[in-house]
């Protein structure tokens, strides 16, 4: 019932959090034009729900004025310079440092992932998920094994982690969605699926195969 309970707030949350940000500057922005259609004579008398839409289009306007003021070099010298500011002020800076990170892991780009799989790292013996980001393959010499990019990210912040190239035969598949090894991986692994196996007996055979047949 519990991990039934927090798969219900990791579905929610993102939801949720969208919903409260949209409405709130929704809000906020058309309370400001109530006041400036106020001193206008012709838009003085427009109806609650006609503010609230220009107010709805006025945010998605400025959201995309802001996205696109970001990509340019004096807009990046603007936000790393907010950055700054605001990382320096202790209260200021936790809010700031939180609220960043979360956004950051609702927003992380899952699309660049092809597949889950499990390596064994940090050391042997010990799984850990990781994110295969390519199927091109690195040539590992003088062995000539293929290597794969595997990202593998940190809990509770996914945007941050490890970049190996692991061999491709020491890749362990698995059946899992990258939008279940997110939630596994932000929950700290309090979210899990009903099935929690690793089959890492064919991968070892697997290996093992390789090795006889190298040999």
């Amino acid at each position: 019932m519990r991990r039934k309970f927090l798969m219900g707030i990791v579905a929610i949350l993102p939801i949720g959090l969208t919903i409260f940000v949209c409405w709130f500057l929704v809000t906020k922005i058309g309370s400001l034009l109530v006041r400036l259609f106020a001193r206008i004579p012709y838009l003085r008398e427009l109806p609650e729900i006609a503010v609230g839409a220009i107010g709805f289009v006025a945010v998605v306007v400025v959201i995309y004025l802001v996205g696109v003021l970001t990509t340019s070099i004096l807009g990046r010298w603007i936000v790393r310079f907010v950055e700054i500011m605001f990382t320096r002020v202790p209260l200021v800076r936790a809010v700031y440092t939180s609220s960043r990170q979360l956004v950051e892991t609702l927003f992380v780009d899952r699309s660049a992932f092809r597949r889950v799989v499990m390596v064994e790292f940090p050391k042997k013996g010990t799984y850990t998920l990781g994110f295969v980001t390519t199927d091109d393959a690195w040539t590992v010499k003088p062995s000539q094994a293929k290597a794969l990019p595997v990202f593998v990210p940190t809990t509770p912040n996914p945007t941050s982690g490890y970049l190996l190239l692991v061999p491709e035969r020491e890749l362990v598949p698995t059946n899992l969605t990258v939008e279940w090894a997110m939630k596994i991986i932000v929950s700290g692994g309090i979210v899990s699926p009903e099935i929690r196996e690793i089959d890492a007996h064919s991968h070892q055979d697997k290996e093992s195969g390789s090795g006889n047949s190298q040999g």
